[in-house]
């Protein structure tokens, strides 16, 4: 260790030899405030050591060597060659979309020559209904008095003002005098014009040559509202909606963006000016009896400004480990998130570093399949360490109590990388519990400081702060995609001729060829989706239980015994003290088992398809009960066989109560209640073993107990 006081600068080398006799590299830090060098540009799989030297006025100290020595640059990803979703698919984007353009064009040329052939009569009146619209929508007028029916406002704001109306009201145009049922779908969709709103006109006026359902003609009339206060305001970016529209009694909707402006010489209107919030929310004088959704979004304003500006929050550089909460009703599934930083899952920060080594990762798969070759490092035990520690911070944080703890999930199928500096590792309630239904019990629904948002929502606002450049595009290529498929849909069912049939069938396979390959781009990118299907499926039951990560690391001997030797029935297993926990089940003093948690070892009594003498290793709390036991152990199991490869023996959901768990010394066996729980055993059964067999093999237990090495 340096001294920093007496340090002006610290010189860093790393090399692949260990005697340093050929460098690979070599940096200075002149701030020895500075306690870390991130060194790049390294080959995956070799080692490299490194040393630092302290340095002053008087030359360089003697080299200090890392702890530990050396290491080898890897990713979790070398475990299983799972490919990025940070891979670079922009230019997959641009190429498509330079082509649904030319597509585009093409079809217009067409298009104009069909209405070249239309009577000047017929284009003089098209004319002339056009120009007399125009007339009466050039006024820039906003609404006042909002009345039953749908409508669209504006927020921007500039430090702590906001921009109103000569008349002091917020920029509110009307979208249409009726509400057509469910607006989920429609609103989600102008979510992702909002990612490119300079297509607003050109989408328009698709939409307005397309056909003529309800739906098509809802989004228009949001469309032609949204190019009003576009050319109302004087600009284009109206900004980011926020999540949830306002609703009244009175039928009342209201869809309300909110953008930040750099300055007030931003919004180039003559009809704009810029009020304090303050004194816009001390001019309000809501109806008491019955709030209408003009008060609403006026008594509104700081939160939608304060959820605007925690939406553009980026996370700082580190591993992070995020809880994932699902609430569903009839047409939506919500996702809960803080209300500081909406843009992610509820979290704690594991380290600093946001990088997972493959050396990390394997032990992670390896305590997930029960296969443990020899015992961790002291990397992988640190990892365990921090891990334990963010689940306990987070779990504590949500109010989840230790005995709903025990069964919670880390998710191992992958590392969230949301960009290059953050990454985000996952905790799942238990499947049954993931998603919570209406009327279901749920303590974190009312949780304060907590939002429910809808998935699609979340995925906007997420992938707006950490994919900023992905999003535009795809919403942009997304918008233009559905409207030339409806074109093209349109034109197939004008078609007459073989001829024109053949072309617009042509088209419309192109469109869903463009269709297809961009759904393949999105889906690589929507870990979301992803996860909640992974974490929803009682199938797989996937995921590595807490009770399994909080018990003392297996060693090569736990799983599975190899060796072992017969011995007779009525032999009588002697007891170890110093072996509790190991060949013995509980780690727990006799006085006080009933009141902490402890660590079980289970053995399986039965045909596991593992081999003989395997066993789980489960953190369990005073409350633990038999049942829960006995599902956890057959489970893991089962997802030990899976991932040695092999099809069966596996055991479902259904089959779970042919089994039980049962405590054994030597010839002696006691069948365990499935309420009972097993840290209330007394002696001299904590001397023995715990196995889990099946109700039906009643000797299974005592015979492998007996054959088991001691």
């Amino acid at each position: 260790m340096f001294c920093t006081s007496f340090c002006r600068v610290f010189a860093v080398e790393w090399s692949m030899c260990e005697d340093f006799a050929k460098m690979a590299g070599e940096s200075r830090l002149t701030d020895p405030s500075v306690r870390e060098l991130e060194i790049h540009n390294l080959d995956t799989g070799s080692k490299y050591y490194v040393r630092v030297f302290a340095g002053n006025m008087k030359g360089l100290s003697a080299p200090e060597l890392s702890i530990p020595t050396c290491a080898e640059p890897s990713s979790w990803r070398d475990v299983d060659q799972r490919p990025s979703r940070l891979d670079e698919k922009l230019s997959v984007m641009d190429a498509l979309l330079a082509n649904v353009q030319l597509h585009r064009e093409t079809h217009q040329v067409e298009r104009q020559f069909k209405e070249s052939r239309v009577s000047p009569s017929a284009r003089r009146k098209t004319n002339m209904r056009k120009s007399l619209k125009n007339i009466f929508s050039n006024t820039t007028k906003f609404q006042k008095h909002l009345r039953r029916g749908m409508y669209l406002a504006c927020i921007l704001y500039c430090d702590d003002r906001v921009a109103v109306s000569s008349e002091e009201l917020l920029p509110i145009v009307e979208v249409d005098d009726n509400v057509h049922g469910s607006i989920h779908n429609d609103f989600h969709w102008l979510m992702k014009v909002a990612c490119t709103w300079e297509d607003v006109r050109q989408l328009k006026q698709d939409m307005e040559k397309g056909t003529h359902s309800t739906t098509l003609h809802c989004r228009c009339k949001m469309l032609q509202a949204a190019l009003h206060l576009q050319q109302a305001l004087g600009m284009q970016d109206l900004g980011h909606f926020f999540y949830r529209p306002i609703k009244d009694s009175g039928g009342t909707v209201v869809m309300v963006t909110v953008n930040a402006v750099p300055e007030m010489k931003a919004v180039a209107s003559s009809s704009i000016k810029w009020m304090s919030v303050s004194k816009l929310m001390k001019k309000l004088q809501p109806n008491t009896d019955q709030s209408t959704a003009h008060d609403m979004l006026f008594t509104s304003l700081p939160e939608k400004i304060s959820y605007h500006k925690m939406c553009q929050q980026v996370l700082e550089r580190g591993l992070y480990l995020g809880y994932l909460k699902l609430r569903s009703s009839v047409d939506l599934i919500r996702v809960l998130v803080p209300e500081k930083t909406p843009n992610v899952l509820p979290h704690v920060k594991v380290r600093t570093n946001s990088h997972v080594s493959r050396e990390e990762w394997e032990w992670l798969q390896n305590l997930d399949a029960n296969q443990v070759k020899e015992p961790p490092t002291a990397l992988q035990l640190g990892f365990q360490e921090e891990i334990k520690e963010a689940t306990s911070k987070l779990l504590n944080h949500l109010g989840v109590t230790e005995d709903q703890a025990v069964s919670h999930r880390l998710y191992d199928i992958e590392v969230i990388e949301f960009s290059p500096d953050v990454s985000f590792l996952l905790l799942l309630p238990p499947s049954e519990e993931v998603c919570s239904v209406p009327g279901q019990s749920d303590h974190l629904a009312h949780r304060e400081g907590f939002l429910s948002l809808p998935v699609q929502i979340f995925e906007m606002i997420h992938m707006c702060t950490y994919n900023r450049a992905f999003i535009s595009r795809y919403s942009r290529l997304s918008s233009l995609l559905e409207m030339n498929s409806l074109l093209a849909q349109h034109a197939h069912r004008e078609a007459f001729s073989a001829t024109e049939l053949s072309t617009a069938k042509d088209r419309v396979r192109e469109m869903q060829e463009f269709q297809f390959c961009l759904d393949d781009t999105w889906k690589g990118r929507r870990w979301i989706m992803d996860c909640l299907t992974y974490a929803r499926d009682k199938q797989i039951r996937g995921g590595i239980p807490l009770g399994v990560l909080y018990a003392p690391p297996p060693s090569p001997d736990d799983s599975p015994l190899t060796d072992h030797r017969v011995m007779s029935p009525h032999f009588m297993m002697p007891p170890v003290e110093d072996t509790v926990g190991s060949q013995e089940f509980l780690q727990v003093d006799a006085d006080a088992k009933s009141h902490q948690p402890g660590n079980l070892r289970i053995y399986a009594a039965y045909e596991s398809g593992l081999a003989k003498g395997t066993s789980v290793k489960l953190h369990v709390t005073p409350r633990t009960t038999a049942r829960e036991v006995i599902n956890l152990v057959v489970q893991q199991l089962n997802k030990a066989v899976l991932m040695k490869g092999m099809a069966e023996p596996i055991y479902t959901d259904d089959q779970l109560a042919d089994f039980c768990l049962v405590a054994v010394i030597g010839a002696r066996e006691r069948c365990l209640r499935d309420d009972y729980q097993p840290l209330q055993l007394q002696n001299p059964w904590t001397k023995g073993r715990l196995f889990v067999r099946l109700k039906s093999n009643v000797l299974a237990a005592i015979e492998q107990g007996n054959a088991t090495a001691v």
